[in-house]
């Protein structure tokens, strides 16, 4: 691509715009709760074969991309919860993780409250709402994760298909391509 520039200029486009309509897919899959969509674009490309692996390539990588946003928006929510408790004067501290905070149960969470010196009851209520409304959230983001995980799968399974559907016809067109020599 040294010698085209344009070619190159065009196969940068090229993943943009995959890029980009793998993004608008994902979002699509996410609000609706289904993979249909991009189901639908993957199998498009299989049927293209071989030659539209550079474009799963690009979805992968979105997928990943995605799933790191993911991850960090969890971590991002957590710390809002802690930041938000800390004006209480309630400390998480190494007691909860973002994965553990799923399993705390309402009468765990008062408990710690009232360990830690919040006895006053609108205090407490306020504290509860907190963590129900970021477990709401927390849990829409593990969907989201799990749906991500689920699609990123099936897009894997599709490639290594064609993987092997590409290195297959290589070697058989090299098979039938080549003089045949006697072997006796």
């Amino acid at each position: 691509m040294a010698d085209d520039p344009l070619g190159a200029v065009y196969a940068f486009v090229e993943r943009a715009y995959v890029r980009m309509q793998a993004s608008d897919l994902l979002t699509q899959c996410l609000e609706e709760g289904g993979a249909t969509p991009l189901q639908k674009l993957v199998e498009s490309l299989v049927l293209a074969g071989p030659q539209s692996l550079s474009a799963l390539r690009e979805i992968s990588e979105e997928m990943a991309a995605r799933s790191t946003q993911l991850e960090e928006d969890r971590r991002q929510v957590y710390t809002k919860l802690e930041g938000d408790l800390k004006s209480y004067g309630v400390r998480l501290g190494g007691r909860l993780t973002p994965q553990s905070l799923a399993r705390l149960t309402p009468v765990a969470f008062l408990a710690l409250l009232r360990e830690q010196g919040v006895l006053e009851e609108e205090a407490q209520l306020a504290c509860l709402q907190l963590l129900e409304d970021t477990l709401s959230v927390m849990e829409t983001l593990q969907k989201h994760g799990k749906l991500l995980e689920e699609m990123e799968i099936y897009l894997e399974d599709w490639m290594w298909g064609l993987i092997y559907q590409s290195a297959r016809d290589g070697r058989i067109e090299g098979v039938n391509n080549a003089p045949k020599q006697n072997l006796m």
